[in-house]
């Protein structure tokens, strides 16, 4: 299952806010099994957003949106997808329940922008949102998923094992593991890197991550990664993969790791 990661907002784009949101999606999704494929930010504009999506659902299984839920002018990431998909766009009566709690709850009034976080796609499900005010979105589209998640962190956040329950388990087990090696240089190390991937030829790829400068007590991170059938599966190949690169690495370099 390929998965994309939308993050929509003029502030990502123009570099005013770091886009962490799609980092810890990923990695989330990642040490659950899943591909993540793309990442895409673009701007809080209705024929942005759709080329974003629209090209996405060519291409991938799940498309997350982050960003866009909130009641401002500028909050339409619903609205466009409603318009991109041609699904009507209305008020979600399990939406307005919950923000009808929280505002009265508060003796204040539903307002039109507090009642527009409610209204969602014709056929879109609600992820609560236990983080803040806006719900979430869930919409099964042509036989893809698509979720809407808020912007702020803590609220994305606390969506990620509902998005993990509609989407189900998956298939495959992910597993990393990481060495660090000190006094190679990264372009020394490369051609041997090259050549465990070639020989072991088993799937599991080897990234190496410079911790310092190439020319001055060089340090590396060597990443070991991949997906297996189950977890004994993958396990076993990233072992037999750093067993034969550390070998290589004592042999050309006379260092243990």
């Amino acid at each position: 299952m390929n998965i994309a990661v939308i993050s929509i907002g003029n502030e990502v784009v123009k570099g005013r806010t770091v886009d962490s949101n799609s980092a810890e999606i990923s990695s989330f999704l990642t040490s659950n099994g899943f591909n993540v494929a793309y990442h895409i930010a673009c701007k809080d504009e209705t024929d942005e957003i759709c080329k974003s999506l629209k090209f996405l659902l060519d291409e991938v299984d799940v498309i997350i949106t982050t960003g866009g839920l909130g009641p401002t002018m500028d909050d339409i990431s619903i609205e466009s997808i409603s318009k991109c998909l041609r699904l009507p766009l209305e008020m979600n009566p399990h939406a307005v329940d919950i923000l009808k709690t929280k505002y009265l709850s508060l003796k204040l009034e539903l307002t039109e922008e507090r009642l527009k976080m409610a209204k969602m796609p014709l056929g879109a499900e609600i992820i609560e949102n236990k983080g803040g005010t806006a719900p979430g979105m869930f919409l099964k589209y042509d036989g893809k998923i698509i979720f809407s998640v808020p912007g702020v962190p803590r609220e994305m956040r606390s969506m990620l094992p509902q998005i993990l329950l509609n989407m189900g388990v998956s298939k495959k087990a992910y597993m990393s593991k990481e060495i660090r090696v000190n006094g190679i240089m990264e372009s020394a190390i490369a051609p041997l890197i090259k050549e465990v991937f070639d020989v072991m030829n088993n799937g599991i790829n080897i990234k190496s991550h410079p911790e310092s400068f190439e020319f001055n007590n060089p340090v590396l991170i060597i990443e070991f990664y991949g997906y297996g059938d189950s977890q004994d599966d993958i396990e076993n190949r990233i072992n037999s993969t750093y067993k034969e690169f550390s070998q290589r690495v004592k042999n050309k370099f006379s260092l243990s790791i």
